[in-house]
C-alpha cells in the first residue's frame, strides 16, 4: 500500500529520515582567485552565504541528521572525466573555464573547501564528475543504506548543481527541501528562477531558520 504523502515541513524533516547534502562549496566556485573569479564571474554571492550555510549545517548536525559533502573532481592532468561534449558546451559560455583555467583539480587550493564550511568527523564525502551528484557516484547507495527519505540540499550553484541534483532526487522519490539562504548563483536572476522552478515541481524552498525549526519540532 502506498504511504500517505508527507505535506508539512515538520513531517518531511523528521531527523529519523533526513540528510543534508552540501554541494560544491569549494574555493574554485566561491573564493577570490578561484577559477570562476579568474574567468570573470562574480563570486561574492557564493562567499556571502558562508555564515548562514555554516549555521544551518551546525544546526542540522545538532539535530542528529547525517551530513554529506559533495565535492567536484572535474579537471585532471590526464583528463579522465571531461568528454568532448562537456568541453564543447563549456567553451561556448564559460569564458575559458575548463580550458585555459582548470576547475576543481584534486590536490589544488581551488579544490579545497571554502572558509569554515567543511566536513567534520562522522560526515560523509562524495566525489562527483558531473553537475548532478547522483550520476556515477555512491550518493544514492549511501542514502538508501540509511533509509533516508528527505534531503536538505544546499551549496552552489542554485541553477546548476543544486537544481540538477534536486531534480534527480525528486525523480528517485526523495522529498527535497532547499534552504533559500544557503544556496547561491552567479546572478540573482538565475538564483531566483531556479528556486522558483524547484519549489514549483521538484521540492520545497524555505529559509534555513524555518528548516531548523521544523527539525526541532516535538515528535510523538
Amino acid at each position: 500500500m502506498r504511504p500517505e504523502p508527507l505535506m508539512t515541513l515538520e513531517e518531511k524533516l523528521n531527523p529519523a529520515w533526513t540528510a543534508l547534502i552540501c554541494i560544491d562549496y569549494q574555493n574554485d566556485f566561491c573564493a577570490e582567485g578561484g577559477a570562476l573569479d579568474r574567468c570573470g564571474f562574480d563570486v561574492k554571492p557564493m562567499a556571502a552565504i558562508a555564515p548562514t550555510l555554516g549555521r544551518c549545517i551546525q544546526g542540522v548536525r545538532e539535530a542528529g541528521v547525517p551530513i554529506i559533502f559533495v565535492r567536484n573532481n572535474y579537471v585532471t592532468k590526464e583528463n579522465w572525466y571531461l568528454s568532448d561534449v562537456v568541453l564543447s558546451q563549456t567553451r561556448r559560455h564559460l569564458r575559458g573555464l575548463y580550458h585555459e583555467v582548470p576547475l576543481c583539480e584534486p590536490g589544488t587550493w581551488g579544490w579545497e573547501y571554502f572558509g569554515g564550511v567543511r566536513p567534520r568527523e562522522g560526515d560523509v564525502e562524495v566525489f562527483k564528475h558531473r553537475f548532478n551528484a547522483f550520476i556515477e557516484t555512491d550518493l544514492d547507495l549511501i542514502l538508501r543504506a540509511r533509509r533516508i527519505r528527505t534531503l536538505i540540499i544546499c551549496g552552489v550553484t542554485t541553477n546548476v548543481c543544486v537544481e540538477s541534483t534536486t531534480r534527480h532526487a525528486y525523480f528517485k522519490d526523495y522529498y527535497c527541501v532547499v534552504p533559500s539562504d544557503c544556496v547561491a548563483a552567479y546572478g540573482e536572476d538565475l538564483h531566483a528562477m531556479a528556486l522558483k522552478n524547484i519549489d514549483f515541481l521538484f521540492g520545497e524552498v524555505a529559509t534555513s531558520d524555518r528548516i531548523l525549526q521544523a527539525l526541532r519540532a516535538p515528535r510523538l
